[in-house]
Order: structure tokens, then sequence, then C-alpha cells
């Protein structure tokens, strides 16, 4: 439990719970954390909790901690002393209460050795005879026989007179609870291929570039523990009536009203990088989700509009100190005064049915309908301006002048843009 001043984090991967959040956020006001059992004390306890950690060399320093929504009871129990809900198996518990049974069985199998002891019989005598059986148990039991045919082959060979039945396995309970779980697994296919899928996009930092456009898997992990601690209830949109209603949003501890949610908010997160990345259809990344078409939608929708209202603040116009101070040498020597290089990018969207909207959106450059915005980076390769979406029928000319990017511009500024941007006179007007 927490002592003191002292801040304790979890060690569960994906997991960012901490003492420092309780203040602040109404869902950790009942989150408890909970050491990993010492080595002298407890090596048994203490190895079965690294290993349901999943952690690979991982020997937990004093400040780790696992906090209470990784146990079945909030806490280690006598019934469940062991951490078993973690991202890796979608925070559900095991439907088999395997542990005690298993670990009967087994010291039933140990404890009882099975002797039989046959005395040796001629094939023409037939006689009612016993088998004493002998067990490692507190008595003997003896089984009459009625006929003794069965004690001799047809010439009369002498048969084994012993006999001796053991069970035993090189299997540890870890391996038996290992098994159990993998069963249960593969029972849920859409589980299954959703959680393998994600482990494969996300099992190297070259996958997660490839993927999703972010370069390493910590920054990954960093971007999603930054949203998860902005807002930890999210709301789905479901039009505009929906974002009025913000109770669930504003209540600490309030439960989501409607069904369940399928997935996790790490799912959501990954799934929403992955449309935006690679462009796929919503029918496809339904079938590797186990969701339906509309909650992809509903998913992507709701991630890009959150994503945006917390990036959004992080995107400055940088001084010109700054942008000089990061600037490529091949820039210092060629365009020393360069502040910013513009372009616009166009976005394919699908053919509205509206008239007047598919003339606004149709776009000439790329005969296609698209979303069209002007995107300024630094010499360095930083965003430092990005605007809203117009039509893909807007020229560059009327975005660049509307859309407030003239605004940051100031005098001794030079702006790098394509020869088709007829912006010259609106820069030189700014100078004056």
């Amino acid at each position: 439990m927490v002592r003191g001043s002292r801040r304790y984090y979890c060690a569960a991967e994906g997991c960012f719970s901490d003492t420092d959040k309780r203040g602040r956020y109404g869902y950790m006001s009942e989150v408890s954390f909970f050491p990993f059992p010492t080595k002298k004390k407890a090596p048994r306890a203490r190895k079965r909790w690294l290993e349901y950690t999943r952690r690979e060399n991982y020997d937990p320093p004093y400040h780790h901690r696992l906090c209470s929504k990784h146990f079945l009871d909030g806490k280690p129990t006598e019934k469940n002393p062991y951490p078993t809900l973690f991202s890796y198996n979608n925070y559900k518990e095991s439907k088999v209460p395997r542990s005690s049974n298993v670990m009967q069985k087994r010291t039933r199998e140990q404890e009882t050795s099975v002797h039989v002891d046959i005395p040796e019989q001629k094939h023409d005598k037939i006689a009612d005879t016993t088998i004493s059986i002998q067990m490692e148990g507190p008595k003997a039991v003896e089984v009459p026989m009625d006929h003794g045919y069965c004690m001799s082959n047809e010439k009369g060979y002498e048969q084994t007179t012993s006999h001796e039945v053991n069970t035993q396995t090189d299997l540890s309970m870890t391996d038996i609870d290992d098994l159990l779980d993998m069963k249960e697994r593969l029972a849920d296919k859409d589980n299954l291929l959703r959680d393998l899928f994600i482990e494969k996009i996300t099992k190297s930092d070259e996958s997660v570039m490839k993927y999703m456009g972010v370069p390493t898997k910590q920054a990954l992990n960093g971007f999603f523990g930054i949203l998860d601690k902005a807002s930890p209830n999210l709301k789905y949109w479901s039009g505009q009536k929906s974002a009025r209603d913000t109770s669930y949003q504003n209540t600490p501890g309030m439960k989501k009203s409607g069904p369940q949610r399928k997935l996790s908010r790490y799912q959501e997160f990954i799934l929403t990088l992955l449309r935006l990345r690679m462009a796929l259809c919503t029918f496809l990344i339904a079938d590797i989700f186990g969701i339906s078409n509309s909650r992809v939608s509903q998913v992507c929708i709701t991630w890009i509009n959150f994503m945006y209202g917390i990036v959004l603040p992080l995107l400055r116009w940088p001084s010109s100190k700054a942008v000089k101070k990061f600037m490529p040498r091949c820039f210092k020597l060629t365009y020393p005064d360069t502040i910013c290089i513009i372009d616009c990018t166009e976005i394919f969207i699908s053919k509205p049915k509206n008239p007047t909207a598919q003339s606004q959106t149709y776009s000439n450059y790329k005969h296609h309908n698209t979303y069209k915005a002007l995107v300024g980076i630094t010499p360095s390769g930083a965003f430092s301006f990005v605007s809203k979406l117009w039509g893909g029928n807007t020229s560059d000319r009327y975005i660049t002048k509307e859309c407030g990017f003239l605004d940051q511009v100031r005098p001794g500024d030079q702006i790098m843009a394509d020869r088709g941007f007829m912006i010259r006179d609106l820069l030189l007007g700014r100078n004056n």
C-alpha cells in the first residue's frame, strides 16, 4: 500500500496508474498499489507475479507496484493471490477456476502408486484367486477374481507377477496455467485475431512506423499515455446532439450507459492511427477488430476529434531565433532567412451526394473529390502551421489569404513555396 508521500507507479505494460493521479482524477480515487513479494519471504509468489506481468529481464524497483485493476478481488486474496487482469488478455478473468483443481489432482497422482501382485497359475488350473493391490496410501485393497484363465496364456508361459502404475509429467503449474489460458484465447476467434494483429503491428519500431506513421514504439506508447491522461472518460460521437451531453465526461467514476465497449482505449487508438495511415476500408478493419462497420466510423470520428483538441495547442509558430538555431547547413548557406516552407495537400474523399458539394470538392488537379489544407514546416522539418480543410476546388492563393497564415508572417521573413503559389504580392504587402 502507499506509505507517506512516496510516488508509486504501476509496473503493468499499458497501465499508466500512479499515486499522483489520485487527487486529480476521480477514477483513481479507489485504486490501490501493492508491492511485489520479496525474494526472501515469498520467492515463489514473486516468480508468479513476474510471470503474469510478462516483462522480460525485469527486476521491479521499490517504487514499482501493481495496482488493484489487475486483481480479480481488487487486491491479493487467499482465493486469488496473483494478478491476472492485463492488457494482453483484455482484462478478462479466467472462466475456469483451475489452480486449486489442478493442484489437487496432481497431488493425488503423485501420492498414489499402485502395485498389482498376481500369483503364478498354470494353464490347466482354473480356480478362484485374489489380486492384492497395495497402494502407498492408508490400506491395501483385495479384489477377488472369478476366473483363472486370465492368469496364463495358451502355452502356459508364466506371467509377469508385478506391475507399477504411475502418472508423471514434466509440466509445471505455470505451464499448465499458460496452456489453459491459450485454450481460452483460441476459443474466442475475434479476440485472438485482434490481439495477434495488434501484437504484430506494434512489435518493433519498424512495424509501428510502417503501419501507423509513428517513429518508434516508445513514442507510440508515450502519445497514448498523454491522450489517456487527458480524458479518462471518452464518449463516442453520435451526432451534434451527443456533443452537448457532457455528464459522462464530467462526472468522475460514472459508468458509460449502454452496452459495454468491445475494444479497449488502446485498441481504439491503434485502430484510428491504422486507418489514418493506411486508408483501409471500414469493412476490412471491422473484420480484423471484430466489430461492426458503423462502430469503426464512430471510433475514428471520436478519436480524430479528441486528438485534434489535444494536439492543436502544441502546434505553435516558432520565433525566427528558434528557426535559425535548428536550421540545416544547406539552408544557412543558400536561404538563411527562410522561416517556413508551405504547400497545399489534398485528401481523397467519397463523392458527395449533393451536387453543390460535388462541385466544391472536385479537384481539377487530382481529378477526384478532395479536401485541401495549407501546411507549413520549418527548414528543419517540424510542422509550424496547418490550416482548416477547404474544398478541393478552392485555389491555393485563396486558402493562403483566408486561412490566417499571413497573420503569422513578420517583416523580413522569407517564405518558400511552389511556383504555382501566386502570393508574392500578398507577402510584399506584409513587409510594408
